[in-house]
């Protein structure tokens, strides 16, 4: 198999991914470098995403826990996306969903790793 950066990690069904000792999550978590979800025609700034997941502010869709939503997710600046189908986890009053992926193709995964890649070898110079 090969390792691409984050994918590495994928393996892992529990990794902390915080200093926390309450963090559970698969995958670690990135506000930058900058995902955008449309789903139903409007885009929607990802707060923060992973590779299992997205965190969106989108109350307008009225989506409770269970519901399945698919969209597309852009990577500004590089001119590429990738399609996803994802199920909301939790929802909170002011509208913010967090979803995590239930159809993400190899591809897709491999592309996203490869832009968060990019973007810190960016950051860092």
């Amino acid at each position: 198999m090969m390792c691409l950066g984050i994918l590495c990690n994928m393996r892992h069904k529990r990794t902390r991914t915080g200093f926390d000792r309450l963090e559970f999550r698969r995958d670690r978590r990135y506000p930058v470098p900058p995902l955008v979800a449309r789903i139903e025609g409007q885009d929607y700034a990802c707060i923060n995403w992973s590779l299992g997941g997205i965190l969106i502010a989108a109350g307008d869709l009225g989506l409770a826990v269970g519901d399945g939503v698919a969209g597309s997710l852009h990577m500004p600046g590089t001119g590429k996306s990738c399609s996803f189908e994802a199920e909301a986890v939790w929802t909170e009053r002011d509208g913010t969903v967090g979803a995590k992926f239930t159809q993400l193709a190899m591809p897709a995964l491999e592309l996203l790793d490869r832009y968060i890649v990019s973007w810190l070898k960016r950051s860092a110079q």
